[in-house]
């Protein structure tokens, strides 16, 4: 189709190894829309380029050249190489809305594509999801007459969202700031930690900023959607996509974190928890977390692994067409309204009391010792449970409902 002068566009521009996980989910979303090089265009920079091209072969989405990148140290290459890709291929048809979007292989979209589109081309602002200013670099400086100033690098999400003009002022820039990571003295066994990704578009495209450490100081900056300051130990600015890292990243009090709560007592959900260095991922998600993320006000979540499973009888693209992308979508797929068949009391091999409750595809068990704890789905009269020691078991309620059938050959009788 080709693009009018009114048409708004969004550029998804994604960094990935060598695949797209759960790729069938972009396929749904991105096919609900108006069309390709209309409202949106996908572009994919690889690490590694050839394998990439036997695994993605979908024509939604365009696979850019590779040029050399390196984990930490240098991803901004092929991200710039992205941007620089999605500015040639906006044609003679430039909005000042247009927005550019970085998202990973393990990135999943919880909003339907033609209501991002609009949100996403609201302004003329960029999006940066800010770390807590505990996780800024600074770097200490003496100055003539005994002053003492510090210099500060914000640290950010590498998942931003850029108007089009700082992406082209990143292309025109790709140049600069190179060494940053040995200025701010980054991983050298200081203070300071981070990747070059996640501090070298703020500092590009605000080269100008400097920011005392005293006093505290609330920054607006042109351009920027949601103003940051020097004092906050809360994520800040404006944050699009969904992630969990440790409270020292995240913070205790703010909407990713409240989120993170939720979905780690989801049952029906597993989410491993997150290290110093790695963000939370999902192997699991219940159609109460597809809900919680689609009225959240995130765009989008990760890490979700690849091939990650439902808890219910639908897949993953089922779950997220139905429940996300679908025009008025429902809370609760057909067929898990009623809860699962098995629960109530049953008794153990050791003929102790195990509880399983439900709820909307997703199932807790629940025995007098934490050997007895496991969550999981239900599909029709089976559940498929992990335990808390990481052991995974399926069951099946027999037709009267008076015992259940483990993959293991035990069977317990009802209570």
């Amino acid at each position: 189709p080709t693009r009018r002068s009114s048409d708004l566009q969004v550029f998804f521009l994604f960094m990935v190894y060598d695949k797209i996980n759960n790729v069938e989910v972009w396929e749904r979303f991105l096919s609900s829309g108006i069309g390709k090089g209309v409202n949106y265009q996908a572009l994919v920079h690889c690490k590694t380029e050839a394998a990439c091209r036997g695994n993605i072969r979908s024509h939604l989405f365009e696979i850019i050249p590779s040029v050399p990148t390196a984990y930490c140290t240098d991803l901004v290459g092929g991200m710039n190489a992205l941007l620089h890709a999605a500015v040639l291929r906006s044609g003679a048809v430039e909005n000042p809305t247009d927005k550019f979007v970085f998202v990973s292989d393990s990135t999943l979209p919880v909003e339907p594509l033609v209501p991002m589109v609009q949100r996403l081309t609201s302004d003329e602002n960029s999006d940066f999801c800010v770390f807590p200013r505990n996780e800024w670099a600074e770097v200490p400086q003496n100055m003539p007459g005994g002053v003492s100033v510090t210099h500060l690098a914000v640290k950010h999400h590498q998942w931003v969202v850029l108007s089009r003009k700082h992406a082209e002022q990143a292309v025109a820039r790709s140049h600069m700031h190179q060494d940053l990571m040995s200025r701010f003295q980054l991983n050298m066994g200081y203070h300071n930690t981070g990747c070059l990704d996640e501090f070298w578009h703020f500092a590009t495209l605000y080269p100008e900023l400097v920011i005392l450490d005293h006093p505290a100081t609330n920054i607006e900056l042109a351009g920027l959607n949601g103003g940051i300051s020097n004092s906050n130990y809360e994520i800040q600015g404006k944050c699009d996509t969904f992630v969990h890292w440790v409270p020292r990243a995240e913070g205790r009090s703010n909407h990713m974190s409240y989120l993170a709560k939720a979905l780690a007592s989801d049952p029906g959900t597993i989410m491993a928890p997150a290290t110093e260095s790695r963000p939370a991922s999902f192997s699991r998600l219940s159609g109460d977390a597809l809900v919680s993320f689609r009225k959240s006000g995130f765009l989008f979540t990760r890490k979700v692994d690849d091939m990650a499973v439902f808890s219910g009888c639908a897949s993953l693209a089922d779950a997220f067409d139905q429940l996300i992308f679908k025009d008025n979508p429902s809370d609760v797929l057909p067929g898990q309204e009623m809860p699962y068949a098995g629960q109530g009391d049953w008794l153990d091999n050791q003929r102790t009391i195990v509880s399983i409750s439900s709820s909307h595809g997703s199932v807790r068990l629940q025995g007098t010792g934490s050997d007895m704890h496991a969550t999981g789905g239900y599909c029709g009269n089976t559940i498929d449970i992990v335990f808390e020691n990481g052991y995974r078991a399926s069951a099946t309620v027999s037709p009267n409902g008076q015992w259940l059938r483990w993959s293991n050959g035990a069977v317990w009788p009802r209570a």
